[in-house]
C-alpha cells in the first residue's frame, strides 16, 4: 500500500516508538480485514482510493436505563473518512449545529478514523447506523438498541449523561501531502460544554503557532502542512468535572511520493 510504503521507507530517519506503534496501525491495510462477516480483499498497491471498517458494534446491544450506551465505528480510508450515525434511518446530530463547520478532506489524505455514539436513553428496540464516507466510497454497520428495563427515563437529567467530557470523533493516524491545509477532528460532549485545546508535536499550544488555529468544534486547521509536523498531536477536552485526551499521529508525506 502506497502511504505505508513511504512511511517505511523514512520511519528510520524518523524514529522514535511513536513511528513504530503507529506504523502497526497502517499496517493492518496490509492485511485481510473482516467487514460485515466476510473476509474482503486487500486494494492493490497501486491503488490510492479505499475504505475499511475495522471496529463495529456487536449486532444486539443492550441499554441499561440510568447508564450510558457506547457505540463505536472505527475505519481506516483514503480519502480521509467521516463518519456519521443514524437512528432508524434518521440523522443523530451528536454536536450543535453551531459548531458544525464542513471541510472537505484532501484526495491525497489517508487516516484511520474513531466515532463514538453515546446514548444515555432508549425508548424501545432501534436500529442505529455507523456509515463511514470517503470520497464516493462508503461502509456501513448496523446494530439493534434494546433497553433491558421497559420504563423509560425522559428527565432532564438523562439528557445530560455524561457530565464529564468525552472525546468522540477523533483520527488516530492521519496521512496527507507537505504544503496542503489539512483539518484533525476533535469532537466532544460534556456538560457544561468542554473547553478543547491542542498541543503540536512538540508539546506547545498551538495557539502559538501562526499556522495553526482550533476551530469552534474543536476540530484543528493546520495550513499548510509541514514536514517537521510529523507527530503526535494531542486534543485535551475539560469541563468542571475532569478532563480527557486523545493522539493523532500526522505524517506529512512528500508531494514525489505520493504521486508514484
Amino acid at each position: 500500500m502506497y502511504y505505508l510504503v513511504l512511511i517505511l521507507a523514512t520511519a528510520a530517519l524518523a524514529g522514535g516508538a511513536n513511528v513504530n506503534r503507529h506504523l502497526k496501525l497502517l499496517a493492518e491495510i496490509d492485511n485481510h480485514i473482516e467487514s460485515n462477516g466476510e473476509i474482503q480483499a486487500v486494494p492493490a498497491p497501486s491503488s490510492k482510493r479505499f475504505i475499511t471498517l475495522t471496529r463495529r458494534p456487536a449486532a444486539r446491544n443492550a441499554h441499561r436505563p440510568g447508564t450510558t450506551l457506547e457505540l463505536t465505528c472505527e475505519a481506516i480510508a483514503a480519502p480521509a473518512p467521516s463518519v456519521h450515525w443514524f437512528k432508524n434511518d434518521a440523522p443523530v446530530y451528536e454536536y450543535d449545529k453551531d459548531s458544525n463547520e464542513i471541510i472537505d478532506s484532501n484526495p491525497s489524505s489517508l487516516a484511520r478514523v474513531s466515532s463514538t455514539l453515546l446514548i444515555s436513553r432508549t425508548d424501545g428496540p432501534a436500529q442505529y447506523t455507523c456509515l463511514v464516507v470517503a470520497g464516493q466510497g462508503t461502509v456501513r454497520a448496523n446494530t439493534i438498541v434494546y433497553s433491558t428495563d421497559s420504563s423509560t427515563d425522559t428527565s432532564e437529567r438523562s439528557k445530560l449523561v455524561p457530565l464529564s467530557p468525552r472525546i468522540l470523533v477523533s483520527y488516530k493516524v492521519f496521512v496527507d501531502t507537505i504544503g496542503n491545509n489539512v483539518v484533525l477532528p476533535c469532537r466532544v460532549r460534556g456538560h457544561p460544554r468542554p473547553n478543547v485545546t491542542w498541543r503540536t508535536n512538540d508539546g506547545l499550544d498551538v495557539t502559538n503557532e501562526p499556522r495553526m488555529k482550533v476551530l469552534r468544534s474543536g476540530e484543528l486547521v493546520i495550513s499548510p502542512l509541514l514536514w517537521s509536523d510529523m507527530g503526535e498531536f494531542t486534543c485535551r477536552a475539560t469541563n468542571l468535572f475532569g478532563s480527557t485526551e486523545v493522539k493523532t499521529f500526522v505524517y506529512p508525506a512528500r508531494q514525489s511520493d505520493t504521486d508514484g
